[in-house]
């Protein structure tokens, strides 16, 4: 299941990344939207499926890991061009993408491999809840790389190079934390599994949701509630 949903992660990440090759984009209408809805997923499947899992098995351990993800990703977002300059719907001025952006880039995609990984930790439900939160994120991930490459000056053929370098490190960073989930103690697997639901958290509310509110679309609040709704629904089925 985590092969899978990995190369799910990439083949949205390239989806994104050919829409704006193709189009030239989305709207930034349609990208709140979808968006709202990853946000909505991501939040729900940190709140009802892996922190509390992790809760069980060492508070503190899933506090440390917690803490540990948002200063992780805040340090890498400073290197991130992608945060740096309004990551998803805002204009701004486009500065030379060099190594280090590239690389905070780089992993930033390889967290999203090992959010995979660790979801399915707690079962198969979370860790198909997570899976939707990460494969939902990479598709903007993918439209927003693309389009920051080619304001930088790269050609299109240069940007889908970088885009399958990035997409790639998806499936490595989940190739390489499944073999660490095994065996390990309470306390490891609820510190990592509070790696995954804090930068869960703080893609949706650090990275997400403060721009929405800047989108003024009325039916953004109905879609991000349709995240909750379906992690929801997915629990239920599963049980």
């Amino acid at each position: 299941m985590v092969i899978i949903f990995s190369i799910l992660a990439v083949i949205f990440t390239l989806a994104g990344a050919g829409t704006v090759l193709k189009f030239g984009g989305l709207s930034k209408k349609a990208l709140a939207r979808a968006l709202a809805y990853a946000a909505g997923v991501l939040i729900s499947a940190a709140l009802l499926d892996i922190i509390p899992a992790g809760f069980g098995l060492s508070p503190a351990a899933l506090s440390y890991g917690a803490l540990a993800a948002l200063l992780l990703l805040f340090t890498v977002e400073n290197f991130a061009a992608h945060s740096s300059c309004s990551e998803y719907m805002e204009e701004c001025e486009v500065h030379p993408l060099g190594a280090a952006a590239l690389g905070a880039m780089g992993l930033h995609s390889l967290l999203d491999g090992f959010n995979i990984a660790v979801g399915f930790a707690p079962g198969t439900i979370s860790g198909i809840n997570v899976a939707l939160g990460v494969i939902l994120h990479k598709f903007a991930d993918g439209v927003t790389l693309v389009s920051l490459l080619l304001h930088a000056g790269k050609t299109p053929g240069q940007a889908v190079k970088f885009g399958l370098w990035l997409a790639a490190a998806t499936p490595a960073g989940a190739f390489i934390a499944a073999p660490l989930l095994r065996n390990l103690p309470p306390g490891a697997e609820a510190f990592m599994l509070g790696l995954s639901g804090g930068s869960f958290l703080y893609i949706a509310m650090a990275d997400i949701l403060p721009r929405l509110h800047k989108a003024y679309d009325r039916l953004s609040p109905a879609i991000f509630t349709l995240g909750f709704a379906t992690v929801l629904l997915i629990r239920a089925l599963g049980d």
